[in-house]
C-alpha cells in the first residue's frame, strides 16, 4: 500500500531538470505529511532495539543544531503538493516550511531543528535536517513522530490517555538530492517530500 502511496504522489511532480554544479546559497523547502487514520498494530508499535538507537542519535544531532529558524512556505515550490494532500481524505500535512541557508559545504554545513510541539489531537514532530555537499549534494534528515495516543494504545499499555506516552515512530534517510528536484523519503505512516534549490543573490 506504501508503494501505491508513492507511485501516486510521485506521479503529480513536475519533469526533473538537470543538477546545477554550484550556488552562494540553498533554499530548502520540506513538507511532512502522515497518512490519515493508519491504526494497525504493526505501524503503532515501533521497534523496541532500533527505537532506543536513534533516540540517542537524535538528541546527539539536537545538540549541535543551528540557529536557522525555518519559515511557513504556504506559497512554495511545493505548494501544489501541499494543496492536492489538503484536499485529500488520505493524508494530513502536517509541517510545511522553508530556510535559506548559505553554506552547504563540510563541516560548516547547517543542521535546521524541525519542532511541531504534540497536542491532544496532533502528532508532534522533533528532527534535524543537514544539506551537505561533497563532489554531490546530500540531504541527512532524523524526524521523531509523537503520535496522538488512541484508545486501543491506552488499553496496550494498561494507561489512561492524561498517563500514558505517546507512541513513538522514528524516520532516518540520507538522500542525494539535486537541484530543482523533488525527492521523497517514505515511511509507513509518514512521508516528507523536499526540495533544494540554488540562490545566486
Amino acid at each position: 500500500m506504501v508503494t501505491t502511496y508513492a507511485v501516486v504522489l510521485l506521479s503529480w511532480f513536475c519533469p526533473l531538470v538537470p543538477e546545477a554544479k554550484a550556488a552562494r546559497s540553498y533554499e530548502v523547502e520540506l513538507l511532512i505529511f502522515e497518512y490519515h487514520h493508519q491504526v494497525d498494530d504493526e505501524v503503532l508499535i515501533p521497534q523496541f532495539g532500533r527505537s532506543v538507537d536513534l533516540r540517542f542519535a537524535l538528541e546527539r544531532a539536537e545538540q549541535r543544531v543551528s540557529m536557522i529558524q525555518p519559515e511557513p512556505a504556504l506559497d512554495g515550490h511545493l505548494a501544489e503538493i501541499n494543496a492536492r494532500l489538503t484536499a485529500s481524505r488520505t493524508y494530513d500535512v502536517l509541517y510545511h516550511v522553508r530556510w535559506l541557508q548559505q553554506s552547504a559545504q563540510l563541516p560548516h554545513a547547517p543542521r535546521v531543528g524541525i519542532s511541531l510541539p504534540s497536542s491532544s489531537t496532533q502528532t508532534g514532530i522533533h528532527g534535524i535536517v543537514r544539506l551537505y555537499a561533497t563532489d554531490l549534494l546530500f540531504v541527512d534528515t532524523i524526524m521523531r513522530f509523537d503520535l496522538v495516543p488512541t484508545t486501543h494504545s491506552d488499553k496496550a499499555s494498561g494507561q489512561s490517555g492524561a498517563s500514558a506516552e505517546r507512541p513513538a515512530h522514528f524516520l532516518k534517510q540520507k538522500r542525494r538530492v539535486k537541484f530543482k528536484e523533488i525527492h521523497y523519503l517514505d515511511h509507513p505512516r509518514f512521508g516528507i517530500f523536499i526540495t533544494v534549490w540554488p540562490v545566486d543573490n
